[in-house]
């Protein structure tokens, strides 16, 4: 099997199995999730026995786990619970709009931030880039953290490769624009090729693997690997990407994109070269051979970004013909492996291929399948909501783990996120208390706060549920214009009045056009002051937040100095 065109649109069958496949991929990663949670680092089979009652795991279990560090409590976790790797991954989801776009920014400054609060099980290069995240001034694309145990540079971990399956699910273009979004995404934690060529990797597996129908052979994962030399390229086409996130990347690693690709495609296909000879040698291998060649049992690579992506590839293909169940138990049971995260990314494969949902009891299973149904409809380009947040420029994000819980309107909330309806006990040590919830939108959070919560949250740290945003047809649009326009008062209709004039004479939009559009209509105006800012206001109004405006006044600026030097 060759790897696909990259400037094919995704295709899918029709309507109602591209449903069922994407629904079945999530539920049964977040099953891989809840079951490979249970043992993961756990010291062995005494401790898979302390938390669970049993030696070995066959479905997900009622449990308990030590929570929050040696300073931390023991807490109860219902049968399905998941860890980090679901959680980011609806985080993720939820940061998808309706209009098939990445909200990136709210992503990295208030769904990142916050759940710090409830994360379970996270590796530390997420933690130390969501704690970076929460100092003002650090950007999505400037999060070059740097602590005493991790720098952005260095942070080659799985924690991006395991949540990127939505930026596939809700794919509506070609191979290189997901694989843009997905790489915005995991730049916000990961600056590792490891990190962040693993998160590709993951992606085009689960991509094919909808597209084709099976799952991608070793001779596709080498095509993966060849595709991402072409990564630097790619980026060009992000404005952000290429002249903000990448020129300090190579500045802090010390060495350029293009030579930093190289070394990971070498690394990368000496690790598949190992796969393809335990093929050649065995009809079937051991998964635990799999695992040992990649010296995914060790410390060092146990939770490498690409080759735990690597290690799922090659567990979905050794499970293709038998039941997804047996893969996920194998998984979890490999006690020295990533259990979670390897079985989570095989059930995104796997699980896209599959007509049935898992028999399992999973936590939050209703939501997780209507998150999943929301992508299904975004790739189709159907009527669906976005998930409504904060202001982001105006939003203060979480100082530490115990300050993501606040108090909005005389109730506890998770902040940026929504209110918390208590549904457990409360653990407590010293003054952190933690304690399950459920969201409004049906998720369950294990949340840590702080004992004594005084302060009421301000305004502009809640969503703004008025905010919600629908696709419209042209219409619609026409008809909600004239319904805005007729409610003006007398003062703003004069002055709305006035720049509607204005904007006739120089033959500019009444909404933003989108990027290329815009740019091309103010390179076509000489860099008209008026235009510009009339461009950058449109792009504030119609998005609500400082992404796209920054985006297009950095093409902008890259276009009139081009200018300028040929002149």
């Amino acid at each position: 099997m060759s790897i696909r065109n990259s400037q094919a649109p995704f295709t899918f069958y029709n309507a109602k199995d591209y449903d069922l496949s994407i629904v079945n991929s999530a539920l049964w990663a977040a099953a891989g999730d809840a079951l490979g949670w249970m043992t993961e680092l756990s010291h062995g089979l005494s401790g898979v026995k302390h938390r669970t009652g049993s030696r070995t795991v066959n479905e997900p279990v009622a449990w308990k786990r030590l929570i929050g560090g040696r300073s931390g409590v023991t807490v109860d976790l219902p049968a399905g619970s998941y860890s980090d790797d679901t959680q980011l991954r609806l985080c993720v989801s939820r940061s998808i709009r309706a209009n098939g776009g990445f909200d990136v920014e709210a992503f990295a400054k208030v769904e990142v931030t916050t759940w710090q609060g409830y994360c379970l099980g996270a590796g530390i290069g997420s933690k130390a880039a969501a704690a970076n995240l929460s100092k003002r001034g650090v950007n999505w694309f400037s999060n070059f953290f740097t602590t005493n145990r991790q720098r952005y540079v260095t942070a080659g971990g799985n924690g991006a490769a395991m949540r990127i399956q939505p930026h596939v699910w809700s794919a509506r273009g070609t191979r290189d624009e997901m694989v843009i979004r997905v790489m915005r995404d995991a730049v916000v934690t990961h600056g590792h090729p490891h990190g962040f060529c693993g998160a590709i990797f993951h992606a085009l597996c689960v991509w094919d693997a909808l597209s084709t129908r099976e799952v991608p052979t070793i001779q596709a994962a080498k095509g993966y690997i060849s595709y991402i030399a072409n990564l630097p390229s790619i980026l060009d086409k992000d404005s952000e990407l290429s002249s903000f996130w990448r020129p300090t990347w190579e500045r802090e690693a010390g060495k350029s994109l293009d030579a930093a690709i190289q070394q990971f495609q070498e690394e990368a296909q000496k690790d598949i070269l190992l796969i393809e000879n335990l093929f050649k040698d065995a009809d079937k291998p051991e998964y635990h051979d799999v695992l040992n060649v990649l010296q995914c049992l060790t410390d060092k690579y146990r939770g490498s970004g690409f080759k735990t992506s690597l290690a799922a590839l090659a567990l979905s293909l050794l499970y293709s013909s038998r039941r997804i169940e047996e893969a996920l138990v194998h998984s979890a049971n490999e006690l020295e492996s990533d259990t979670d995260t390897i079985a989570t990314m095989a059930g995104a494969i796997l699980g896209g291929l599959v007509r049935q949902e898992p028999n399992w009891i999973i936590q939050d299973a209703d939501y997780i399948r209507s998150e999943a149904m929301r992508m299904a409809k975004i790739a189709r380009k159907e009527d669906v909501s976005s998930f409504s947040y904060p202001n982001v420029s105006s939003w203060e994000p979480p100082a530490n783990q115990s300050d993501a819980v606040v108090r909005w309107h005389g109730a506890l909330a998770l902040a940026g996120i929504g209110k918390l309806e208590p549904k457990g006990q409360e653990y407590q040590s010293g003054s952190a208390i933690w304690q399950w919830f459920e969201l409004p939108f049906g998720q369950s959070v294990l949340a840590k706060r702080r004992a004594n919560i005084n302060q009421e949250a301000g305004k502009n740290q809640m969503p703004n549920t008025q905010s919600v945003a629908r696709p419209h047809s042209k219409l619609e649009n026409v008809k909600r214009d004239q319904e805005s326009f007729e409610f003006l008062e007398k003062g703003r209709r004069d002055n709305e009045l006035l720049k509607h004039e204005s904007r006739l004479a120089l033959n500019l939009p009444d909404r933003f056009p989108g990027l290329d559009r815009a740019t091309d209509i103010v390179i076509a105006s000489g860099f008209d002051d008026t235009v510009i800012g009339h461009m950058i206001n449109l792009a504030i109004d119609e998005t609500g937040g400082i992404e796209t405006p920054i985006s297009l006044s950095a093409i902008i600026a890259k276009a009139r100095l081009a200018r300028m030097r040929k002149r």
